[in-house]
């Protein structure tokens, strides 16, 4: 069985970056629109925006072969201790939006669902309808609720608009209708786009917010598995960003991510969410060489997978521990989180 080696790394944020102050520990969370967004329809190419439209970038062309890239394991930073949530602090407000933009098509090969509004998300079953961007973001009630201000520059870069494009990844080396779904198509707080991918890809939004915890208390800057190959900017640290991407190293766990993975925390969650989902719908077969219980529809598995990189190992039962538990302290609702 695998361990996980695990190292911690926090860098400062950019001094040019700026970001509103914390909300006070007694308010609840505010539901005042906040600024506008625009999402680009990647595959049809049109606008849905709330607001002021932006224009998008020209895509790169496609690799018509990409390698096959045989997985590795992925250390990760162990946890924090979680924060037990005071129940007099309010969770941010959710409430039906006032008007809702057209849905783009969606791609042929996934097919599409409009979540009822303002509901929890929970997690959509192997084989299900996965809901459009456009379709997420008429969900999204827009607050100014932020625990993480330092996010801001990251939280407001699209990666789609900016021009990047995910190519020749391990994603789509399986299945590669998802690797075109990858976009980082959103801007908005962490946990506003905590929400949008785990609309995008199916999954319950509070196992999601446990993850980000876990893995880097919600900080885009934070740095893992560090002391290795890297790009130059994350000084030997290869896992990057929310959800602890390992793609800063060289050669890359996972090609193709860098630098969105750092630079665009909605590029973070919907690639992590989108190996999550290709996990979750029993795609990723190679784990049966390993161990031959893997099977569709176990998505505490596929939780432990992402940190492990193996099904159900010692390393991945001790991950999977450590979410349920910050799952359970909730701190995410704690006015010091």
């Amino acid at each position: 069985m695998r361990s996980a080696t695990v190292f911690f790394v926090a860098i400062l944020a950019c001094a040019g970056c700026t970001a509103a102050a914390p909300q006070p520990a007694s308010q609840s969370a505010p539901t005042a629109p906040a600024a506008a967004v625009t999402v680009i329809d990647p595959v049809a190419g049109s606008a849905e925006a709330s607001g002021s439209p932006s224009s998008s970038a020209t895509a790169t062309s496609e690799p018509t072969n990409p390698a096959t890239l045989a997985p590795t394991s992925r250390a990760t930073a162990a946890p924090p201790a979680t924060v037990a949530p005071q129940p007099s602090t309010p969770r941010p407000a959710t409430a039906t939006p006032t008007s809702q933009p057209a849905t783009a098509t969606p791609q042929a090969t996934v097919q599409t669902q409009t979540p009822a509004p303002s509901q929890r998300y929970t997690t959509l079953p192997p084989g299900a309808a996965l809901p459009s961007e456009a379709q997420c973001l008429s969900q999204i009630v827009r607050n100014t609720w932020e625990p993480r201000p330092e996010n801001t520059t990251a939280n407001q870069n699209n990666a789609w608009t900016n021009g990047f494009r995910l190519r020749a990844s391990y994603i789509g080396t399986i299945f590669p209708a998802y690797e075109l779904r990858v976009t980082g198509n959103f801007t908005g707080t962490t946990d506003q786009i905590i929400r949008w991918a785990a609309c995008k890809w199916g999954f319950d939004e509070e196992d999601v917010r446990a993850q980000a915890v876990a893995e880097s208390t919600w900080r885009q800057s934070h740095l893992g598995d560090c002391g290795l190959t890297t790009q130059p900017e994350t000084n030997g640290c290869a896992s990057v960003g929310l959800m602890q991407i390992k793609g800063a190293n060289i050669p890359a766990t996972h090609p193709g991510t860098w630098p969105a993975a750092l630079t665009s925390t909605a590029f973070n969650l919907d690639y992590t969410l989108a190996v999550r989902r290709l996990c979750y719908e029993g795609k990723e077969t190679w784990m049966r060489k390993f161990n031959p219980t893997y099977a569709a529809g176990d998505v505490w598995g596929c939780i432990g997978r992402w940190f492990s990189g193996n099904w159900r190992d010692a390393a991945a039962e001790t991950y999977i521990a450590q979410v349920k538990a910050t799952l359970n302290a909730r701190p995410w609702l704690s006015a010091s989180f």
